[in-house]
């Protein structure tokens, strides 16, 4: 046996960062040190090949990241010996290890087949590198859990930001195999020709260019970021007694129990626009006589949780702030002669000065954790960041410690400081410039202000990775790339609903993004403006199945897959953007002919039957195999949601009602009995909200009774399915179970 030749490629050299400060560079270094976290090395893996045995060993950051066997056999089933070539890129500090497989001599039809077993972290998933696939169908890619995808052919580590990836169009497959907490285990296989492996560290930080996502410092906020944000539609014309009045018919109509969790003020509660903790902490009193208390207490009462906005702008107009600056001048950036920057009609805070810190950035959010907001919008990323970028300030970063995007980031360090990791953060405006606060904030704003889906295609690879995506508030009777004019028919309603009230808020929860509302209190008075609305919260939480951005684009094609204990199945949305006409460019629906789908294209295997129910019009399309037909779509039909499930033999469910993922919020432990011919399970429903379980029967079984937790219960048969239907009596989780006949 030949001796096991062991590749330790050199370690490449990287400048360190330019720190800002000695006060950051404590900051920083006593973070990690407490947390014990030794960062991962920008530089390959470890590779141990055994030519004679085939097996191959991949280490990095301290263990084996792969453990594989290459084999390859002639056209005859000889076996032929294996070659390893290996190559490592480091241009402009991205590092890439190409490791490439062929046969050692000259054969005839030789087959190289590659089995193995990828090893990261609790936080490791399976996803796709570009390929032909997407241009073959293109759509956008996520899931709730672990992905199963065919086009999946690489496994991405979030917690220490490496991927470790195969050649696509199918000729890799990656399997979750086990799911520990701080571990994740992923069969791997290859067929071909040759066989190439790449292995990215630093994926997100170096080759996607987001210089300051250190993922082992943070993690990425779970729950579900739905609820009102008061600015699209009031702007600064916000009030107690709209405040009020939002809170009265989100209770009447049960917003909160569908999962509207949050209330969030914005630029209207607050005593004038000057950047000082005075200002945000003490409150209009003409447009608010009952304080920051009486707000906190309504909205609990109405059991939502608070959010409130706040600005990094210290204006000199403020009376606060000039005050501030008459007093104290070197709290602020200064030029060379010691006269004050005013710049895009504000003065710029000196996040070196420790004095400065405390009292204007530290007692703020000091002063908002202690009053209880649990989420906190934090404005002004790129306004401020440009402030420091101007010329005027040139002097100053000459002679301070500091740089622009530190100066800013500093800010944000302090607000992560007093309000904790229990706290939800967003960062505005747009990604470009909430960049620089990676891994200090929650979530970022997307784009300018109003609500542009086009952008949650644009960032999705950055959803549940680098943080949570926030398209802007989402006003459901908004016009903009909608057609205003759609009536859509959704199942339960006698007459068709606005079109654009349920893709607005749909194409949110397809894309596992921030959903905050904002339209006037009239629009959800009108039951027709909040199905879309109630069928979209809570956003589950997902991870890219793309490792690559696919364009700002609106694109008609989404797929969710949703991983549970007791299935995996698949929820493919197709949305009717419509056509842009005209100066004052009206959207309208054109319609859009029917479709055939490949399940190859979706990821799915293309060689057993699967089960396809459309979502708004509660229409089964059969048991299919190899593709499906979706639907034409007329001049109202804004979206169609298909629930894709592998056959069973035995009845299983199809879809629910509760919400757009059709399953995935409200359904829990679902068990098949084939000795009691009995299906189970537990169902978290909403009080007053009818409620359809849909399952589908095989050849030979009939629904013979149900009975759903204490509730009355419609019982019905069709061709080849059944339902079950209750009314809630209250908001909960109810046990279910349903008796066939055979």
């Amino acid at each position: 046996m030949k001796a096991i030749q062991s590749m330790r490629p050199a370690t490449l050299i990287r400048s360190m960062p330019y720190v800002a400060g000695m006060a950051l560079l404590a900051l920083a270094a006593g973070a990690r040190a407490q947390q014990g976290i030794a960062p991962p090395d920008n530089g390959p893996a470890t590779v141990a090949w055994d030519a004679a045995s085939g097996r191959l060993m991949l280490e990095y950051h301290g263990g084996a990241i792969l453990s594989a066997t290459l084999t390859a056999n002639d056209a005859t089933g000889k076996a032929v010996a294996v070659k390893l070539d290996q190559q490592t890129d480091a241009k402009d500090d991205k590092v890439t290890q190409n490791l490439t497989f062929t046969p050692a001599g000259p054969g005839q039809d030789v087959t190289l087949t590659l089995s193995g077993e990828v090893t990261g972290s609790g936080e490791a998933f399976p996803a796709e590198t570009e390929s032909a696939a997407q241009q073959c169908f293109p759509l956008v890619r996520n899931s709730v859990g672990l992905s199963r995808s065919l086009r999946n052919n690489a496994v991405y580590d979030r917690r220490w930001d490496w991927v470790l990836s195969g050649p696509g169009d199918g000729t890799t497959r990656i399997a979750p195999k086990s799911d520990a907490e701080n571990k994740r285990t992923f069969g791997m296989a290859g067929r071909g020709r040759s066989i190439g492996l790449a292995f990215c560290p630093r994926f997100y930080q170096k080759h996607q260019g987001y210089k300051d996502y250190e993922p082992w410092t943070y993690k990425v906020w779970q729950g579900s970021l739905t609820g009102y944000c008061t600015w699209w539609a009031y702007k600064r014309g916000f009030t107690q007694e709209t405040l009020d009045a939002m809170l009265k018919v989100f209770v009447e109509k049960r917003l909160p129990d569908f999962g509207y969790a949050y209330m969030q003020f914005d630029d209207a509660y607050q005593q004038s626009n000057g950047s000082c903790p005075e200002n945000w902490l003490n409150w209009n009193q003409q447009k608010f006589p009952g304080d920051w208390k009486y707000a906190l207490k309504v909205i609990r009462d109405a059991g939502m949780k608070p959010g409130i906005w706040v600005h990094r702008i210290h204006r000199p107009g403020d009376p606060h702030v000039a005050d501030i600056v008459k007093e104290h001048p070197d709290w602020f950036v200064r030029k060379a002669d010691g006269a004050l920057v005013t710049n895009r009609g504000f003065h710029m805070l000196d996040t070196t000065n420790k004095e400065a810190v405390d009292n204007m950035v530290r007692k703020l959010y000091h002063g908002l954790k202690e009053q209880g907001w649990e989420y906190v919008k934090i404005d002004g990323t790129g306004d401020l960041l440009r402030a420091y970028q101007n010329e005027e300030c040139e002097d100053f970063f000459k002679t301070h410690p500091t740089t622009p995007e530190q100066s800013l980031r500093q800010w944000d360090i302090v607000a992560r400081e007093e309000l904790g990791r229990d706290v939800y953060i967003v960062a505005c405006h747009t990604v470009g410039n909430a960049r620089n606060v990676i891994g200090l904030v929650d979530g970022a704003r997307l784009s300018n202000d109003g609500f542009q889906p086009n952008t949650l295609a644009q960032y999705n690879l950055l959803e549940g990775v680098v943080w949570r995506n926030d398209p802007d508030h989402c006003d459901v009777m908004g016009g903009w790339l909608m057609d205003e004019n759609a009536m859509m028919p959704v199942f339960g309603r006698q007459a068709p609903v606005p079109a654009r009230s349920v893709v607005r808020p749909a194409l949110c929860a397809m894309a596992g993004a921030v959903l905050m509302v904002s339209d006037k209190v009239e629009v959800y008075q009108d039951d027709r403006n909040i199905e879309g609305m109630k069928r979209s919260a809570p956003v589950l939480c997902t991870v890219p199945g793309q490792l690559y951005g696919v364009g700002r684009r609106l694109v008609p094609w989404w797929l969710q897959e949703i991983d549970r204990p007791f299935d995996h199945w698949a929820v493919l949305a197709r949305f009717q953007w419509g056509d842009g006409q005209g100066k004052e460019t009206k959207w309208e629906f054109r319609g859009t002919a029917e479709q055939k789908v490949a399940f190859a294209d979706l990821g799915l295997a293309g060689d057993r039957d699967y089960l396809v129910f459309e979502f708004w019009s509660q229409k089964f399309l059969g048991k299919c195999k190899g593709t499906f037909t979706a639907p034409a779509m007329d001049g109202n039909n804004g979206m169609q949601v298909f629930a894709i499930r592998e056959a069973r033999p035995h009845p299983w469910i199809l879809s629910t009602t509760r919400h757009i993922s059709q399953g995935g919020v409200d359904l829990s432990d679902v068990q098949w009995d084939a000795a009691g011919k009995t299906l189970s399970g537990k169902s978290a429903v909403v009080v007053g909200d009818p409620y359809v379980l849909t399952v589908h029967l095989p050849e030979g079984f009939k629904l013979a009774g149900a009975v759903v937790g204490g509730e009355k219960a419609e019982v019905a048969n069709q061709k080849e399915t059944a339902t079950v239907r209750i009314v809630p009596s209250a908001t909960r989780a109810l046990e279910w179970k349903m008796t066939f006949a055979k």
